[in-house]
């Protein structure tokens, strides 16, 4: 994977992780936002989000395009760049608990993950 696709998701992540309606309430957090996929987390439909900061276009561009590519390699694409710390650790979360949390084996999970990065260095520079 190219050096400039890895950095446009590192600064993706870090820009939805310092907007993340975090730890209270659940808005757009993409572990919450796993949980909903996975079929784990019963939704209302009340109350409001808060808005945040408009996104950067360079990001809104990953934003777009992580629409676009298929929805379990998107899914992986965000839990691995857009989690947050781990509270109870202290660190990164790791690949098999990220697995977990997408309910995908960690085979699947890695090879959603770069198959998606594929999927999306394409979507985005053709």
């Amino acid at each position: 994977m190219s050096h400039k696709l890895e950095a446009l998701l590192t600064q993706y992540g870090a820009f939805v992780i310092k907007h993340l309606e975090w730890p209270d309430e659940y808005g757009e957090n993409i572990l919450y936002r796993a949980g909903i996929m996975g079929g784990r987390v019963q939704t209302t439909g009340d109350g409001h989000k808060i808005l945040c900061p408009d996104m950067p276009r360079h990001l809104q561009r990953v934003d777009i395009a992580l629409k676009k590519i298929n929805a379990a390699e998107s899914l992986a694409i965000r839990a691995f760049y857009c989690a947050p710390v781990n509270k109870d650790t202290g660190m990164n979360y790791t690949n098999g608990q990220l697995a977990v949390l997408t309910r995908m084996s960690l085979t699947a999970f890695e090879r959603k993950l770069e198959d998606g990065k594929k999927a999306l260095k394409k979507a985005i520079w053709g």
